[in-house]
């Protein structure tokens, strides 16, 4: 006890017992954790923000894009009748001569009305497959005696495509179709009954009007 007593007045250090001195080197490292752990987690924060999209509205319109076909390629326009069904009534163009335009009137009740569409038919007068002339979703169904059973198909990117004169109809509303999808058969209508067994087609962009003679063999974004 003496030497203890004498060592410490001496200027000497009496060491500390091991478990202290364990418990105080684990407080000094303690902040270095914590300090090591912020540091991670801001880091973490950092690159989130510098590897997410720049544009997080273009990454949900991805969803909204227009169909595409299997190669990934847009779809070309077809016609949506079989091979050997000819147009009887043409599309009514107002720059047109006036001999094509006359080709475009539909009579009913002794009055002359433009025709909106072509209207497609088998010189047999037989009736014949109609189909989807590109993919899109079926937006509207309906039996119509006066125009002919109606559809209505969506195809995106503002192009909507219309059937009328339709008989044995093979989709419903909401239905999504594939281009070339069988939708029904022609058929007839009291609007344009001297036709015959026929189909009426129509299509629209934006909601204007086009003549479907125009845009087949092209993408929806080259129609004008």
């Amino acid at each position: 006890m003496d030497d203890e007593v004498m060592t410490m007045k001496e200027g000497g250090k009496k060491q500390l017992p091991p478990k202290l001195k364990d418990f105080l080197t684990r407080r000094r490292a303690l902040p270095a954790i914590y300090l090591a752990c912020a540091i991670l987690l801001i880091s973490s924060l950092l690159f989130y923000e510098v590897m997410k999209p720049e544009n997080e509205e273009r990454a949900a319109d991805l969803f909204n894009e227009p169909a595409e076909s299997v190669n990934g390629k847009p779809e070309k326009m077809i016609k949506p009748v079989v091979e050997g069904a000819a147009a009887k009534t043409a599309f009514y163009d107002e720059k047109a001569e006036a001999d094509k335009q006359e080709e475009a009137l539909v009579v009913f009740n002794d009055t002359y009305y433009e025709s909106t569409g072509v209207d497609y038919a088998l010189e047999n007068g037989k009736t014949f497959a109609v189909s989807a002339p590109l993919s899109g979703t079926v937006t509207d169904v309906r039996e119509d005696a006066f125009l002919g059973n109606y559809i209505e198909i969506d195809h995106g990117n503002g192009a909507v495509s219309t059937f009328q004169s339709v008989d044995n109809i093979q989709v419903k509303k909401n239905d999504t179709v594939t281009q070339g999808e069988k939708l029904g058969e022609a058929g007839r209508s009291i609007l344009n009954e001297s036709a015959g067994i026929h189909v009426h087609f129509e299509i629209t962009k934006d909601g204007e009007l086009l003549d479907p003679s125009s845009v087949y063999g092209k993408t929806v974004s080259d129609w004008k």
